[in-house]
């Protein structure tokens, strides 16, 4: 049975899409006839597939990724060095945490939204509460916390 995925007609016909899959492959430090082994194509294919002259299915992607210890997206979406500092940098801004909840496989939109509200409240309290510290000329440290109390 063939995959239906939308990324297997052939790049080309799209708007000049740009795919990483060499840059993961060269720092796994893979040649494409290894990584062609690994994943049950060719060498030619995978030299096509990394310069957008042949689409993928869905399964080849999802193999590709497997041998490259990647996910599938991050082929398609950046580089190991861009999905390295992804991961180390600093979230800044809301449209970060939302990015972030989006790419956690098997979260439903709700449960985006509610992950989004609990860690926005979150961040409102720490800020208002470094900023009462601040205020008082203590640390954080310094400021005791309410314990709270089973219900009665």
């Amino acid at each position: 049975m063939r995959d239906n995925f939308s990324m297997a007609t052939k790049p080309a016909d799209q708007a000049k899409a740009t795919y990483y899959f060499r840059e993961w492959r060269k720092r796994r430090g893979l040649t494409q006839e290894t990584l062609a082994e690994q994943v049950g194509l060719t060498a030619s294919s995978i030299s096509q597939l990394e310069t957008g002259k042949q689409g993928f299915s869905d399964s080849t992607l999802a193999a590709i990724a497997s041998a490259l210890d990647c996910r599938p997206g991050d082929l398609l979406l950046w580089g190991p060095d861009e999905a390295e500092a992804a991961t180390t940098a600093p979230i800044r801004s809301d449209q970060e945490i939302l990015a972030v909840l989006q790419r956690i496989e098997g979260l439903s939109t709700r449960d985006v939204d509610v992950a989004f509200g609990v860690i926005s409240n979150a961040l409102k309290v720490n800020r208002a509460e470094s900023e009462q510290a601040g205020a008082d000329g203590r640390s954080q440290f310094e400021t005791p916390r309410r314990e709270s109390s089973p219900l009665r």
